[in-house]
């Protein structure tokens, strides 16, 4: 989750309108009319807590983070329910861990998870348990990080939060470079996008175990993956993963010593960028030459 997209998991009948008003204000980017919509809130020792939130939340949009820490704190202290709590926690964990402070970051998910247990919430129990070992994996203690993440599994209620469970186990044996661990959940994370996932998930996702096979040498799994991908994209009008699965099977071709290819693919892929405007695409192009 990111800080930005963080929403209140209850529904919309038990939050304020004033709350409701001040997220929807957040979301549309309109930063300033959220601080003042959450500054009314923030009077009512009832929507106290959750005013703070959305108010830092809109502050840390603004580069703000200081202001932001402060508001989040303060939410934590004058929260009167655990499920309040809970979510002050995350954001303050979500930012220490921005700021790349991972062991406050863990303290703060573990508060995140007390709190949520407490409150029998369980889909902040397994937000929480997935922080946690989000968090360890950047300490590269990813033994910590797997059991964490195994906990945050064991609650996952639907095929989403299946696939976000899977690719995360996915990523923890990816960075110890157990490549057939991380492949085999990978896979199963790949299931549930296609069955509850967006294109663009679903995308990421084939991209994500095509880049595994290389890692792992499997060069002829990697290049049938990004093959079907380029298909898929094509079908489904989707330019912007054409280019990038192409940059990705160039990495494949270089990988395998074969330069001519992967320059042929990085045109085609540069082509398709230029014409969508794809900044990040050219960037990542100009990386992986350079490699």
């Amino acid at each position: 989750m990111t800080l930005l997209l963080l929403t209140f998991n209850v529904n919309s009948a038990e939050v304020d309108p004033q709350i409701i008003a001040c997220n929807s204000a957040l979301n549309n980017q309109q930063y300033e009319s959220a601080i003042a919509k959450a500054n009314v809130a923030i009077k009512q020792k009832n929507l106290a807590a959750q005013g703070m939130m959305c108010k830092g939340r809109a502050l840390l949009a603004m580069g703000k983070t200081e202001e932001a820490k402060a508001e989040f704190t303060l939410a934590d202290k004058k929260a009167s329910n655990d499920f309040d709590k809970t979510v002050a926690n995350l954001l303050l964990g979500n930012l220490h861990k921005n700021q790349h402070q991972y062991q406050e970051a863990i303290k703060l998910y573990e508060a995140s998870l007390a709190f949520a247990q407490k409150d029998d919430n369980r889909n902040y129990t397994r937000v929480s348990y997935n922080l946690i070992g989000e968090a360890y994996g950047l300490l590269a203690n990813h033994e910590m990080a797997l059991k964490y993440l195994e906990e945050g599994e064991k609650l996952a209620m639907n095929d989403n939060e299946r696939a976000d469970s899977y690719e995360r186990l996915a990523a923890n044996y990816q960075a110890q470079q157990q490549f057939d661990q991380a492949i085999a959940y990978q896979i199963k994370g790949i299931t549930m996008q296609k069955k509850a996932g967006t294109l663009d998930q679903y995308a990421e996702a084939n991209l994500t175990l095509g880049q595994m096979y290389t890692q792992n040498k499997d060069f002829i799994n990697a290049e049938a993956t990004f093959a079907k991908l380029i298909q898929f994209s094509q079908e489904n009008g989707g330019a912007y993963y054409e280019a990038k699965t192409n940059i990705y099977l160039a990495q494949a071709k270089l990988a395998q010593g074969d330069s001519a290819t992967a320059k042929q693919l990085f045109e085609q892929a540069k082509t398709i960028a230029d014409k969508i405007q794809a900044t990040d695409l050219t960037a990542l192009i100009e990386t992986s030459q350079k490699k």
